[in-house]
């Protein structure tokens, strides 16, 4: 079976923001059509910490910052397509050394500052970089102590010096600069290297050009509709192509203001100080606002509760006089939900990973729809976007206006678009099997249908898990389900080649140790007896959120581990668990939970997935 959806391209219709996507070659001129549009308007905010208050730049400022980065890129003579790395925080610096690398013809390699140490220098390595921009010595130290790097010419310190003769402090490096000489820009010049998150195996860095690039900021801005008027709160890290394509430069085009947060530890104070219009954020932010939202609502006054689980309740019932009643009743307890997230909140989009369903429909109940979107770095990023008033929580939204959707035999999801990659950087055989020769991308997602060009996505090709009854399940719907339970911070499942399956929990400390006290239970003391009534506890929460799938699809036993993090190396550099190191971390707990029902052997139920 096969569905395409043929595109019109050259019939688009262009966004308000008075730029022309035919009139651009590349980002540079992206940027420098926004400085000439609205010079003064603000472009960027950011909390100084030393200063402790936020801080703003118009266009024509950080224009400035862009040329001062220029100018030292341009005394290190580097040849055009000479890649440069950025390990920076999110802030006017990364944009401005992005920005400059585009400016003199250079390839972007993005970064990501949580990322390890072997991670990062892998990827400096991998792509021959010539320059990096960095945090402090400490970072470089770090880096330095696990590769040679030979061909890194020049490290640029944004903070502290070096003794070592590559390390340039940034004012030393902004103080040697000379003029640039602007290239001859391509549309099809290579643009940026932005590396898969490597769940399963090294990262491999997709060739995204200058023109790929625009026409994904080009729709999605269509999409989206972002306004001049709004000001988007930038979360992600910059090196996440979700982030830079449809967050950062959609501003640009749109010319949006951009507020980079502190990060996920002050999301809230940030939401409440800055007030945005717009939110870009992966599922498990969303995720840690709905268990926040129900902690306050349980340390609160019992009416406020009944309150707010009758506002989503009559939010999915049809229109009529009890739920206009309703909606009057409970009016200031969503009101109140609403100014914690700032107030103003109209465009909150989701991407990364599937998210839950009810966590969607409880956000919609309280007047922010979260846009649920599809996409994979190798397409650009952005294939799909549920649209502002049509979105569908079981949904990863309708396609962009200029991608083509084919359903493979497999059901396997292909894509088609202007802006794929070309390829894997210095990697054929991956590039071969991900691209046909009728440039179609193989996803390795299922998806169950198309309908009126909605996609409507079940997991991963090869991430199905296939249990020794024969039985097929895909872990993604699973754990995407049980992510709305707010005591379960973290969590994978498990079970190919086995009967039934298990689930290894991390779960959210606070509600944690509520449970235990609920059960009367001693802290950190787990007999036998207490971990049977606390695993007996958990499963029951299973159920419930697992009630309408079938009885296979159950999860029969669990155990709570410790939490996944970047720094143990069981989570990617975009946040997703990485399954093969935490099933043979915890192979013996796996064991117990299969005691009795099957011989000891390789459970790693997702050792060919590759989360993108």
């Amino acid at each position: 079976m096969a569905v395409a959806r043929e595109s019109l391209y050259p019939h688009l219709e262009a966004p308000r923001s008075g730029i022309a996507e035919d009139s651009l070659a590349s980002l540079a001129e992206l940027f420098s059509a926004r400085v000439r549009l609205s010079p003064e308007a603000p472009a960027c905010r950011w909390f100084d910490a030393e200063a402790h208050g936020w801080k703003r730049l118009s266009w024509a400022g950080l224009d400035q910052r862009v040329q001062a980065y220029a100018r030292g890129l341009a005394a290190l003579d580097l040849p055009p397509g000479a890649r440069v790395a950025i390990q920076l925080d999110n802030g006017p610096d990364w944009v401005a050394a992005e920005q400059a690398i585009h400016r003199l013809g250079l390839v972007a390699v993005g970064i990501y500052v949580q990322d390890t140490a072997g991670s990062a220098a892998y990827v400096l390595e991998h792509c021959g970089a010539s320059a990096a921009f960095l945090r402090d010595e400490a970072g470089w130290q770090a880096l330095a102590t696990v590769a040679p790097m030979p061909a890194l010419q020049r490290v640029i310190l944004l903070r502290g010096s070096s003794a070592d003769a590559r390390v340039l402090p940034l004012a030393e490096f902004l103080a040697a600069g000379v003029e640039p000489q602007p290239p001859n820009y391509s549309r099809e010049a290579l643009a940026s290297l932005v590396y898969t998150s490597g769940t399963t195996g090294r990262p491999r860095g997709a060739m995204l050009s200058h023109g790929a690039l625009l026409s994904n900021v080009f729709a999605c801005s269509r999409a989206l509709q972002v306004r001049a008027d709004d000001l988007l709160l930038s979360l992600l890290p910059l090196s996440h192509s979700f982030e830079r394509v449809a967050g950062w430069h959609g501003a640009v085009l749109a010319g949006a203001e951009t507020a980079y947060s502190r990060g996920p530890d002050y999301l809230g104070d940030d939401l409440r100080e800055v007030h945005p219009t717009g939110l870009l954020a992966v599922p498990r932010v969303y995720e840690r606002l709905y268990a926040k939202l129900l902690r306050r609502l349980d340390d609160g006054p019992l009416h406020k509760r009944a309150l707010f689980h009758l506002a989503v309740q009559s939010a999915s019932q049809p229109e009529g006089a009890r739920q206009r009643f309703s909606r009057r009743l409970t009016g200031g307890v969503v009101e109140a939900v609403r100014a914690a997230l700032g107030g103003r909140l109209r465009l909150a989009i989701s991407g990364g990973a599937p998210l839950s369903a009810h966590i969607a429909r409880t956000f919609a109940a309280l007047g922010l729809p979260v846009l649920q979107g599809y996409g994979l770095t190798e397409a650009g990023p952005v294939v799909s976007v549920n649209r502002p008033g049509d979105a569908d929580p079981e949904s990863a939204g309708q396609v962009l206006d200029n991608v083509e959707t084919r359903i493979g035999p497999d059901g396997e999801l292909l894509v088609r678009s202007p802006s794929l990659m070309s390829g894997y950087w210095q990697d054929e055989v991956s590039t071969r099997a991900a691209l046909d020769e009728a440039g179609w991308l193989h996803t390795g997602d299922k998806v169950s249908r198309l309908c009126a060009d909605k996609l409507y996505l079940t997991g991963r090709i090869k991430d199905l898990i296939v249990m020794s009854t024969g039985v097929k399940a895909a872990p993604c719907e699973i754990e995407s389900r049980l992510s709305a339970e707010p005591l379960f911070e973290q969590l994978v499942v498990v079970g190919e080649a086995r009967p039934y399956l298990i689930a290894l929990v991390v779960p959210e400390a606070a509600r944690f140790a509520a449970l235990r006290q609920a059960l009367q239970l001693p802290a950190g003391y787990d007999d036998e007896a207490s971990r049977a009534a606390l695993e007996k506890a958990l499963l029951s929460l299973c159920r419930e959120r697992l009630a309408e799938l079938p009885a296979s699809h159950q999860i029969k036993r669990l155990a709570w581990v410790p939490p996944f993090s970047l720094g143990n190396g069981l989570l990617t550099s975009t946040h997703k668990p990485r399954r093969v190191a935490i099933t043979k971390l915890h192979a013996a707990e796996i064991e117990r939970l299969y005691a009795g029902h099957c011989g000891s052997h390789s459970t790693d139920c997702s050792r060919n997935a590759e989360t993108r």
